[in-house]
């Protein structure tokens, strides 16, 4: 039974793939809008036949008008659903990224001639539909599971306008990717490398607080003491130098598994942290390494190549 599903929905989606190849920007034609009734429209054919079978019946034509009336608003509701989906185009953003198990909000631009009534919009089997209210940009919600690089699903634009008679929709197949990274996990690494760097850069505070003396130095700076026992070398005060910070480098253990995903995680964390204080860090992984750097540039370059471990 799993398997005929499985098959027909497979077979759904080359049948949709046919009809709409995956574009970056999409307008609405007859050729994508699908209209089916809703619930409540069933109940009203169903309504509309028994009306019918007893206006024939018992030939009553106050009964027979009455179910050419219900008619006419069953196909008025009809053309006007058509209407309201017919001619928007489709876009979305370009770049899309969030951490795992967390919700991206997926930016969808819909454009009109005219203004459309209660249009929603969802990813295929994820039914948080986002509201319009006439306004061109929609953030739509999208569960991210897992870390990895992935093609955006189909998003859905229906509505039940304007009667609640036939749920007009059609479901786009956007040329979109989007990146889920690690999801960050606290640790108390991050103390560690700090202690390392500032004991490093200590050191070098201390090594460099003298220096020999030369023309224009200040008096004041003079070290009299020394120069009593060596007056060969004399030497003065001096601002340190600030030294640049020793990078860190985030190593991936060669595990697979939970472990993996747990050390991905608090790698993830170990970077955030990094890149808020300004310190430069590199990356190894996978017998491969991003040299050390910092800003969001390198971030970005180092949370892919974990989304994709």
């Amino acid at each position: 039974m799993k398997s005929l599903k499985n098959l027909a929905t497979r077979w759904f989606n080359n049948w949709l793939d046919k009809r709409q190849p995956k574009a970056r920007v999409v307008t609405l034609t007859q050729k994508i809008i699908y209209i089916l009734p809703s619930r409540f429209g069933l109940w009203y054919i169903l309504l509309l036949i028994l009306l019918y079978l007893l206006g024939t019946n018992y030939q009553n034509n106050l009964i027979l008008l009455m179910s050419y009336m219900l008619v006419s608003v069953l196909l008025l509701a009809l053309t006007l659903a058509w209407r309201n989906l017919h001619n928007i185009t489709v876009s979305c953003a370009p770049v899309l990224s969030a951490y795992a198990e967390e919700t991206l909000m997926v930016p969808v631009t819909l454009q009109a001639p005219l203004p459309r009534q209660q249009l929603q919009c969802y990813f295929y089997h994820q039914q948080q539909p986002a509201f319009t209210d006439n306004s061109q940009q929609i953030m739509v919600p999208l569960i991210t599971e897992r870390r990895g690089y992935f093609s955006l699903p189909r998003l859905t634009v229906h509505s039940y306008y304007p009667f609640g008679l036939f749920n007009c929709k059609s479901m786009l197949n956007l040329d979109y990717h989007y990146w889920v990274f690690p999801k960050p996990l606290a640790t108390d690494a991050i103390n560690s490398l700090g202690e390392n760097s500032g004991n490093k850069n200590q050191l070098a505070d201390d090594y460099d607080t003298i220096r020999s003396y030369q023309s224009g130095d200040s008096l004041k700076l003079m070290l009299w003491k020394r120069l009593a026992r060596d007056p060969t070398s004399p030497v003065v005060k001096h601002a340190p130098s600030s030294p640049q910070p020793e990078p860190d480098w985030i190593t991936i253990p060669a595990v697979s598994g939970a472990a993996l995903e747990v050390a991905l995680s608090k790698a993830c964390y170990l970077m955030l942290q990094l890149e808020q204080r300004g310190k430069p860090y590199g990356l190894r992984i996978n017998k491969k390494s991003v040299d050390p750097s910092c800003g969001q540039q390198h971030l970005e370059r180092c949370l892919r190549e974990m989304a994709l471990c």
